[in-house]
C-alpha cells in the first residue's frame, strides 16, 4: 500500500465512523447551551480557566479526563491524521532529549520519516487512562476497578482453562492484511506497502504469538487465520462477525474474543508515527485497547462488562510494564463486541512499527491476559 493508498485506507475508516459522529452530534447540540452556562457561572465564581477539553468533558457529564496529558510537564503537539484523527492528540514529554533526537533523525532511503513516539499519555505505574472518542457514556473508572471480575467472565479451574476441546479464548483479525514496516526502517516511500496477504508478515503472525503465549500459560486459545479484509475491505467487519458466530456456536466455552489490529498514524506532512514503549529493554510497540459501546445504535447493553475487563487489564499492563499501554479508547460503535462478554479490540503498534516490535508487545499482552483470566 503506497502513501496514496494509505490515505484512502484512512478515508475508508473515517467512513465507518460517520454514523458515530451523527449520533453524538445531536447530543452535543442539546446540551451545549446548559454546559456553556455552567462554565460561565463557574468562571464568574472561581476565576478558573476552562479549556476546550474541560468544556467538552462537562458537556458530556464525564468524570474522566479526555486529554492524554495529565502532568504539567506534557504539552500538546499538532493533531495527527491517525485512525481517530478527530479525537487523538500526540503527546511529548519536555526535556526528552532522546525522543527529540529521534524526531529529528535524518531521513535515509525514503521520502517520509518514521518517528518513534511514546503514546502512553504519561500514565503512572498502575494508572488507568481513557481516551473517550465521543462515546457519549459516563464511566466511573475507580468503581469499575474496585468491582470483582464480572460473573459472565468468571472461568473454571486451571485444568478446565487448558482443555483443548473447550477453548476459552478466540483470536481473530477483522483487518488481517494489515502489516508493519521493515526491520530497521527509518523512513518509507510512496511505494511502501502496509498490507499483505502473507500470513508470516501480517496480523496473523502477531495473533499466533498471542495465541501461543496464552496457551503456554494454561489458557486454551484458538486462532482464526481467515483474511476477512482480503477481498473487500468494507465487508471486513461483517465477514469477521460470521467467523465469530461460527466459533461461538462450535465452542460455547469461549468467553473472550480478541480482535487484533495495528494502528495507522500519519501526520499531514507524511511523517509516520511508530508507537514506542520506552521503558522496555528492547524496542517494543505499544498496545491500545478499544472498547465499543451501544450509543451508536448497536444491541450491546452489557458493554460495561467488556469495559470492566479492559480496565483491569489496563491496570495490570501499566503496573507490570509502564509505558506499554496507550490509554483505553472508548467508542460509540460496538465493533462486534456484543457477542462475547470478554470481547476486546487491540491495536498492537502502528504501521510505523516493525513486526518484531509488535510480537514483543503481543507476548507481554498475552502474559497479562493469562494472569487476569485465570
Amino acid at each position: 500500500m503506497n502513501r496514496r493508498a494509505l490515505a484512502m485506507d484512512h478515508r475508508m475508516q473515517r467512513f465507518e465512523r460517520r454514523r458515530e459522529k451523527l449520533v453524538r452530534a445531536y447530543r452535543y447540540i442539546l446540551c451545549i447551551a446548559s454546559a456553556a452556562a455552567l462554565c460561565l457561572c463557574a468562571v464568574y465564581k472561581t476565576g478558573d480557566h476552562f479549556t476546550p477539553e474541560n468544556l467538552r468533558s462537562i458537556t458530556l457529564g464525564k468524570e474522566i479526563t479526555f486529554s492524554l496529558v495529565s502532568a504539567k510537564e506534557k504539552k500538546y503537539l499538532p493533531k495527527n491524521t491517525s485512525l481517530y484523527e478527530d479525537e487523538l492528540y500526540l503527546v511529548e514529554q519536555k526535556g526528552d532529549a532522546e525522543e527529540k533526537a529521534d524526531t529529528n533523525t535524518e531521513v535515509m532511503g525514503g521520502d517520509y520519516p518514521i518517528t518513534p513516539l511514546d503514546m502512553s499519555g504519561g500514565a503512572a505505574k498502575g494508572e488507568v487512562l481513557i481516551n473517550d472518542s465521543g462515546s457519549g457514556v459516563t464511566v466511573d473508572i475507580a468503581e469499575l476497578l474496585k468491582s470483582p471480575m464480572p460473573e459472565a467472565l468468571q472461568t473454571g479451574t486451571v485444568s478446565e482453562l487448558s482443555t483443548n476441546d473447550k477453548p476459552t479464548v478466540l483470536i481473530i483479525h477483522t483487518h488481517a492484511t494489515e502489516c508493519y514496516s521493515e526491520e530497521g526502517a527509518q523512513s518509507y516511500s510512496d511505494s511502501t506497502s502496509f498490507r499483505t496477504e502473507d500470513k508470516s508478515k501480517n496480523m496473523i503472525a502477531v495473533g499466533k504469538v498471542l495465541c501461543d503465549t496464552l496457551n503456554s500459560h494454561g489458557i486454551s486459545s484458538i486462532h482464526c487465520e481467515t483474511l476477512h479484509d482480503a477481498e473487500d475491505y468494507n465487508s471486513s467487519y461483517p465477514n469477521s462477525l460470521e467467523s465469530v458466530k461460527y466459533y461461538l456456536e462450535k465452542y460455547p466455552s469461549i468467553k473472550y474474543v480478541f480482535d487484533l489490529h495495528r494502528d495507522a498514524i500519519i501526520r499531514e506532512n507524511g511523517e509516520l508515527i511508530k508507537t514506542s514503549a520506552v521503558s522496555e529493554p528492547q524496542d517494543t510497540a505499544q498496545v491500545m485497547t478499544l472498547v465499543g459501546t451501544n450509543t451508536a445504535g448497536a444491541d450491546h447493553p452489557e458493554w460495561r462488562v467488556n469495559l470492566n475487563f479492559a480496565l483491569k487489564l489496563q491496570q495490570r499492563l501499566t503496573e507490570s510494564h509502564p509505558g506499554i499501554a496507550r490509554p483505553v479508547n472508548l467508542r460509540s460503535a460496538s465493533f462486534n463486541q456484543q457477542y462475547a462478554p470478554g470481547s476486546l479490540l487491540f491495536e498492537i503498534g502502528s504501521c510505523g512499527n516493525t513486526l518484531n516490535e509488535a510480537k514483543r508487545a503481543a507476548v507481554l499482552l498475552g502474559e497479562e491476559l493469562a494472569e487476569l483470566i485465570k
